[in-house]
């Protein structure tokens, strides 16, 4: 037997192991619901995209449909069964080769929402007084909830944005991000098929969010979103019912979806402690529920193991910025991320997107050191697209702040290429351009010693001066190499440390109402240290770098040396 067939019957088997496995969970649903009912209907082939069954077309066999827990798979006409209770969505996970219907803001359209009178104004003995518009009763359940889909070519190459953290809590707000983001994405530049928005679509203000929508919707792309810390209803005595806004504009706060040979699921991993309650000392905490988790074992025995599975979440699955080099936590990650992994353990390729983390932008190599035996995967905490927020930093000739990171990296999106089983992300710095000039920070720490007042990049050379280089979104395992003045390139030396530039703006603008966050360590410093002895003139630095998935950046810089 040759070592390829082997791995096939192992593969073979732990699938089989997985589906075993997942079958003993699925009793664990809780079939017996109050006021639980069948529903009933077809998954069919929209082929005039009217939204609506006709006698020539026909069902969708093999779609996996769930209530939030059980997943269930359509048979040979399309035609399925679930159960469902009140205040329950039941969703379809999209094959690969169909698109969903979408709303005229491009939201798509892939569930149910079973609310025969609404979002309940009584939960568990208590009165809940709605701040934000909840969901509407739906009347008795339909004697067929149907759901269409549009056939389409699916290729295993295709793009996607990644958006962390739109963020907005005001209307000024909401300016900035369509001045930042969705103007220069109008028309879909960059020809993407969606858009995934990675929680935190906008802080707290919940009435935001048709506005928001309407924005987005403009890119002329379906739009995904999963809910953040700032997406909940704070009234809400538990957890169960913490995102009824949300799911009124969204859907189900937890779903997954195929585009090519990618399997993406969106996880909740906020856990909201309920109205007056905390965990520990806040009143959320990164975590998994185990209805989702169960709901999760069951999606993924439909999956085959060698498929991409794309894990996006709000918070980080694990804060590690730099692969433990240093001592950076940079906030709540996911606490019960090890029960993740052992569901994940069948499957050869992962990928994990999550946001919140405004200080630092960092990807995580998931391996032995954290419990996983299997192929090493990026857990990648995203740039935001708010930054370190829509109040920080002074406004530029649009009116936009600059929003830059804690730890010095822009404020952005990303444009995540997929090919086969392989995710390269791009991240896209704001103001964001197609041409790719805008990646790095190059800067001299200390800056020169000025000799007249208004001096830029010009004056004397400082004792013990660096060349530092901020490789935006960049990680350990990076490379950067610095020529000056046409030598030989210098491999840089990889630093945990603050951004001497934001360090600067900092203290520059402190104590206004332009002022900049407080600086925090960054894992994506580069430096090497400048030779004392360059003659007084102009000096050309040219920098280039590779990062971990192969993509190349150029860089140059200019400074000129004066007489001491």
């Amino acid at each position: 037997m040759c070592i390829r067939d082997s791995n096939r019957i192992i593969k073979f088997l732990l699938a089989i192991s997985f589906i075993i496995s997942t079958n003993s969970v699925l009793a664990q649903c809780d079939s017996g619901r109050a006021g639980a009912q069948t529903a009933q209907g077809v998954v069919f082939a929209d082929s005039n995209n009217n939204g609506v069954r006709e006698a020539h077309e026909t069902g969708v066999a093999n779609v996996a449909l769930s209530n939030g827990c059980d997943v269930t798979i359509t048979n040979s006409d399309g035609r399925y069964e679930i159960s469902i209770a009140p205040a329950e969505i039941v969703f379809i996970s999209k094959p690969a080769n169909y698109l969903v219907p979408v709303d005229e803001s491009n939201v798509p359209q892939f569930f149910y929402s079973h609310y025969p009178n609404g979002t309940p104004a009584q939960i568990a003995g208590t009165s809940v007084e709605w701040m934000w518009p909840v969901i509407e009763a739906t009347g008795p359940l339909p004697t067929s909830v149907d759901f269409p889909l549009i056939p389409t070519e699916s290729g295993i190459k295709f793009l996607a944005h990644g958006f962390a953290d739109t963020q907005a809590q005001y209307e000024t707000g909401q300016d900035m991000i369509r001045e930042d983001l969705v103007n220069p994405l109008i028309n879909n530049p960059f020809g993407v098929e969606f858009g995934l928005t990675v929680g935190d679509v906008v802080f707290d203000n919940l009435e935001l969010y048709d506005r928001h929508k309407a924005m987005m919707g403009l890119m002329g792309i379906p739009q995904w979103y999963l809910p953040g810390n700032h997406d909940m209803n704070f009234e809400s005595p538990n957890a169960q019912f913490a995102n009824e806004t949300y799911k009124k504009h969204f859907g189900p706060p937890y779903y997954s979806f195929d585009y090519g040979n990618v399997h993406f699921v969106a996880l909740n991993n906020v856990e909201y402690a309920g109205a007056g309650n905390e965990f520990s000392s806040s009143v959320y905490r990164g975590y998994i529920s185990e209805v989702q988790l169960q709901w999760l074992r069951n999606d993924l025995a439909h999956v085959p193991t060698d498929k991409l599975i794309v894990i996006a979440s709000h918070i980080p699955l694990i804060a590690e910025a730099d692969d433990g080099v240093s001592s950076i936590l940079t906030g709540p990650n996911t606490e019960n991320f090890v029960e993740l992994l052992e569901i994940l353990e069948p499957f050869e390729n992962i990928y994990g997107l999550a946001g919140h983390d405004t200080s630092n932008s960092f990807k995580v190599q998931v391996n032995h050191q954290h419990g996983w035996n299997g192929k090493p995967w990026i857990a990648h905490t995203l740039g935001e697209v708010r930054g370190s927020g829509w109040t920080r930093g002074p406004r530029d000739f649009r009116g936009v702040r600059d929003a830059i990171m804690e730890d010095g990296n822009p404020n952005g999106f990303y444009v995540l290429k997929f090919n086969n089983v392989d995710l390269v992300p791009e991240f896209i710095p704001f103001p964001s351009s197609a041409d790719g000039t805008n990646r790095m920070r190059i800067m001299l720490d200390p800056p020169l010693a000025l000799s007249e007042l208004n001096g830029i990049h010009r004056g004397v050379l400082q004792a013990g001066t660096k060349l530092v280089v901020n490789l935006f979104d960049g990680g350990i395992r990076d490379s950067v190499r610095a020529s000056i003045n046409g030598n030989e390139e210098i491999l840089m030396a990889y630093r945990v440390r603050t951004d001497p530039f934001i360090e600067t703006l900092y203290e520059e603008f402190r104590g206004t109402d332009d002022a900049y966050p407080t600086p925090d360590r960054s894992s994506h410093i580069w430096e090497v240290a400048i030779p004392e002895n360059l003659s007084t003139g102009l000096h050309h630095i040219v920098v280039r770098s590779t990062d971990e998935f192969g993509q190349s950046q150029r860089g140059t810089f200019t400074f000129e040396l004066e007489d001491n």
